[in-house]
Parts: C-alpha cells; structure tokens; sequence
C-alpha cells in the first residue's frame, strides 16, 4: 500500500510538473520585432514584446556595446535581426544562460543612451532606446534585414577590474503592469550626457544674464504633440510624404533643441507612429505638468500653390476664417480615421471654453501663439498673417497651459513636400518655434524657473545702473 501511495503521489506531482511548464512558456515575454533608425534627433531603437517583463541592462566598453538581457524572454520564430543604424554599427543576440535572451547594440563611439522607457500599447510592450546626437538622413532598418545571431560574450565572465573600470553596475528594471493604454506616453528626458548643439538659436542666450539652472529651480515642460499617427496618416504630398511622418519628425527635433535649452524640458505626446485620440493628447500633457502645448501639423489645400506656415489657438465664438473652420473639421475627423469614440462637443465643450475664458488661458494662448507666429515669419512666407482661431478638438482639454495647433507648411505644395521632407527644413522650423516659445517664457517668465531669475537679475541690473544726466559724475 505504500508503494502504491507513493507511485501515486508521484503521479500527482508530475502531472501537476507538465501542467506547469506551457505557463511558464507562456509567461515568457517574446521578442516580436526589432528596429533601429537614425535622424536628426539621434539614433533610436525599439524592441517589440508581446507583453511586460524584466529586463537588465548593462554598458560595455573597448568596444563600447550596450547590453539588453531579457531573464524571462525569447525570440519569435523566424525573427532576424536589423542592421546598423546611426551610431548602432550592428545588433547580435545570444543566450548568456538558459532562458534569458541577450540582445546586444554595437556602438561606434562612447555614447550614454537617454533613460530607458517601455511602452505600452495594443501591439504589446515597446522597449525603446534612444542614443542622443545628429545623425544621417533618416534610414530605417527592420527585422527583415539579414543579421544572423551572434552570441555575445556574458559581462559576468569579466574580471571585476575589468568590469568595473570599462562599465557601471547593471542596472535592472521592471517594465510596468500592463495598463489599459491607447498609446505611448512620450516623455523626452534631457540626454544624460551634455552635448553641443549646433543648431540651437543663438538668440537664446547672447542677450540675457549668464544663468543656469540651480537647486529648487523647476524647467518649463514643452509639451510638443505631433500631429496624426498610426491609422491616421493626415495628409499626403503629391509624391507620397505623409503628414504623420513629417509631424513625427519635425516633434523630435523640437524635442531635442528644448532640451538643449537650459530652463526647459521637452515632452512629446507621441514618440512613435501610434494613434493617440485628440481628447487624449493634452492631457498626457497636464498630466506630465506642462507649461504649453504645441500640436506640430502641415497644412494642405486644393490649390496646390498655397504656401506657408499659420498658428491657430480655440476660438469661443466660431473660426475666424471659413479657411480655419474647414481645416477645423478635417483636423478633427481624425478621431473617426482612428477609430475613437467620438462625443458630441455640446455641453462639455461649453463648460470648458467656459473655463478657459475665466482662467485667461485663451489670452495666455494667443501671447505665445503671437511669439511663436514671430518665429515662424523668420523662415519665410506666412499663409495667414495673424493668428487665425477654430473649434479645435485636440486643444479643448488644454484648460491648464497655453496652447496653439501650428501648421508648419503645405505639404500638398510640392515644393514645401520636398522641404518637409528635408531634415535641415525641420531644424530651421524647430529654431522658429523655439524662438517663439522662448520669446513668450522670457516676456511673462514663471515663478521659480530658470526665466525668472533671468528676468530678476535683469531688474537688479537695471537697477544698479547709474543714471546718466548732466551734473557731474
């Protein structure tokens, strides 16, 4: 009888063993994609999971890597790897020990990647490295480009002098509980190792006290929204430029150059090619305290002459212009291109215009629009002269910052196509903007930043400065 008991209770538990192990498998977070480009903004990576995990990273120097494990991962079936890309000079995967997966980022000089963040979205969990710094030209390199993997050696083989000397500790992370997202929050930290910056406007700083931020000094948050994404491609030039690229691409670039300011930080609504509902998009920004909200747009019109740049804010009495109301209503049919469930505007739309009248934040909106359409009159033709106003659905829930939709150019005039599409363009329409922005924050400088110490060292100046008459000295 014993015997039989335990041949039983064996049984049981090898039962209970096999049942176990599809769970386990099924746990694993599987690679499902990888992809490396490079802009102006830098290099970027994205790793694609099915869903959230742990993951570690580790730095490596002589050659400079940069080290992804995955403890509970594993790659999809037929997944190859993407080639190089900006200042990745080549991507390997291996497999240090049973059941982590290692993905490995070959790196062409010593360069500190931007704090890693993961996303979450309806495709999955999207890891997302960035290298900060110019690049080439955009390129992108997708899984289908063949790189076959290659195991990549385990830093713990090091000796610790070695280790210690040629990288820091790993740092491990855990993504967060899945969360039901629409999209990727798009927070931009300023890049962990101070760069110079080519393109930043001089005029930012040559006039103006040599300050920079101290202790208990908090940055302005740009929160810059990139027009359209995912589903909703937006307009299309006439040789096939999408208006979601275009957006995606000048937004970064306005990223990197507020974050080469000192006393700003930039916050992008999305970093990616994702639908984001319109209603959603300024509040990722209140939510992420931000100081103004811009929505980067390129116009588009059935003349294929119209030209030039235009800044519009909310209008509590109808659009301006029959032009602003119609661009209104295509701007805000992208909620059905998406999918979202769109509201009527009614009695919510009231309430807020309702709000934003009382709190002022209509006329904050139409200051930092007049800077910003200042900026953009230094890159050449304006569309429209003055700020133009509509029922805009993407700025009705930015009752807490001013807030502008800017439509950099028409991207169905071929000519300005071919300039949205050049990198050197988006610099020089990211500079105006900025010039705006900065222009606007140095004219009415919030309470403990760094503009308003600027502005107060100003006045003591001023202060300090005798007065020239005709007595004697």
């Amino acid at each position: 009888m014993r015997t039989t008991g335990s041949r039983h209770g064996w049984v049981v538990a090898a039962a209970l063993l096999w049942l176990a192990l599809p769970f386990s498998t099924v746990n694993a977070s599987e690679i499902k994609e990888l992809r490396v480009d490079a802009g102006v903004t830098g290099t970027r990576a994205e790793v694609l999971l099915d869903s959230s995990g742990p993951y570690k990273l580790i730095r490596l120097s002589n050659p400079e890597r940069l080290v992804v494990d995955f403890p509970d991962g594993r790659l999809a079936r037929g997944l190859t790897l993407p080639a190089g890309a900006g200042v990745v000079t080549g991507v390997r995967s291996g497999q240090p020990v049973p059941g982590t997966v290692r993905i490995v980022f070959d790196l062409s000089r010593a360069v500190v990647a931007i704090p890693v963040r993961q996303d979450a979205g309806a495709s999955g969990f999207r890891l997302v490295l960035e290298w900060p710094g110019d690049g080439a030209p955009p390129r992108v390199a997708d899984t289908r480009s063949p790189a076959p993997p290659v195991p990549a050696p385990a830093p713990a083989a090091m000796p610790a002098s070695t280790a210690a000397a040629s990288s820091p500790a790993p740092v491990t992370a855990s993504a967060p509980a899945p969360v039901p997202v629409v999209a990727p929050l798009g927070a931009v930290p300023a890049p962990a190792v101070s760069a110079p910056v080519a393109d930043a406007p001089p005029e930012l700083s040559d006039p103006r006290p040599p300050l920079l931020p101290r202790a208990g000094m908090r940055p302005l948050v740009v929160a810059i929204d990139a027009g359209h994404g995912g589903q909703d491609p937006g307009a299309h030039g006439l040789h096939g430029t999408r208006e979601k690229d275009v957006t995606l691409a000048i937004a970064r670039e306005l990223a990197r150059q507020v974050n080469a300011t000192p006393g700003l930080r930039a916050f992008l609504t999305r970093d990616s090619d994702v639908f984001i509902p319109l209603n959603l998009r300024a509040r990722r920004a209140s939510q992420h305290q931000a100081d103004i909200f811009i929505s980067v747009h390129a116009d588009a019109a059935e003349n294929r002459s119209a030209r030039g740049s235009s800044v519009y804010i909310l209008s509590t009495r109808g659009a301006s212009s029959q032009r602003a109301r119609w661009l209104a209503d295509s701007e805000n049919a992208a909620d059905i291109i998406g999918g979202a469930r769109v509201r009527s505007a009614g009695d919510t739309l009231t309430s807020v215009l309702l709000d934003l009248t009382q709190s002022g934040n209509l006329k904050a909106s139409e200051d930092a629009a007049s800077h910003v359409l200042d900026g953009l009159k230094q890159v050449g033709n304006n569309h429209k002269p003055d700020i133009e106003r509509a029922n805009f659905a993407v700025l009705r829930t930015s009752d807490k910052m001013p807030a502008m939709l800017v439509e950099t150019a028409f991207i169905s005039n071929p000519d300005e196509e071919q300039q949205l599409a050049d990198p050197a363009f988006q610099r020089t329409l990211a500079r105006a903007i900025l010039t705006g922005i900065d222009a606007y924050f140095t004219r009415q400088p919030p309470p403990g930043t760094l503009y308003a110490a600027r502005a107060q060292a100003a006045q003591s100046a001023r202060a300090e400065t005798p007065t020239r008459g005709g007595g004697s000295p």
